[in-house]
């Protein structure tokens, strides 16, 4: 009986949610970071009023000045700076709204996702010759986010979203912060 009480309780909202970000990446831990654009598609099922289950993607990059890869010295950008990261992620969040108010909406949530990072940097081959290389990998890391949501109406949201990744190599991979607009199916 009471495991049946849990199971309905869960599907008293059946919502979809699909929301647009957009806003700055940035990353402590690359030398000189400087923030640049970020986007993000979430598709977002209300199990209940406070649990959602999400699925996400993520893509943004970020300059900075490479002093392990690269070979060379030679600025690829303003302000010494000589690299670009790009960041792409597929993650599963689970969220959990701690504030559900009739106009206002805050969640917290982590999961579990698939990053691809590129760096591209200078280097100067064996022969004299610089240009731009390119350092790829594809790893789990885990994401943890903040949604903050003012409700304009039953179905259109306008929020704020900001997160970070975590990845075991790095502590804190990157930070991204933005405004988010939402629309709910019911």
């Amino acid at each position: 009986m009471g495991l049946f009480a849990i199971t309905a309780f869960a599907q008293n909202n059946k919502d979809l949610t699909v929301s647009f970000s957009i806003g700055k990446l940035t990353s402590p831990y690359y030398a000189n970071d400087e923030a640049r654009a970020f986007y993000g598609l979430d598709f977002s099922y209300h199990l209940n009023e406070r649990h959602i289950l999400s699925a996400n993607f993520n893509a943004g990059k970020h300059n900075y000045y490479d002093n392990i890869l690269s070979n060379t010295a030679i600025p690829l950008y303003e302000n010494s700076i000589n690299a670009e990261a790009s960041y792409y992620t597929f993650s599963v969040l689970y969220i959990f709204n701690f504030i559900n108010a009739k106009s206002f909406s805050a969640g917290a949530g982590t999961g579990v996702a698939i990053m691809t990072h590129i760096r591209e940097y200078p280097y100067r081959e064996a022969n004299g010759s610089e240009g731009p290389r390119e350092s790829t990998w594809t790893d789990l890391v885990f994401p943890v986010r903040l949604n903050l949501d003012y409700k304009l109406s039953k179905r259109i949201h306008l929020g704020m979203i900001g997160g970070l990744f975590i990845h075991p190599d790095y502590p804190v991979l990157g930070y991204h912060a933005g405004p988010r607009i939402s629309y709910t199916v019911k």
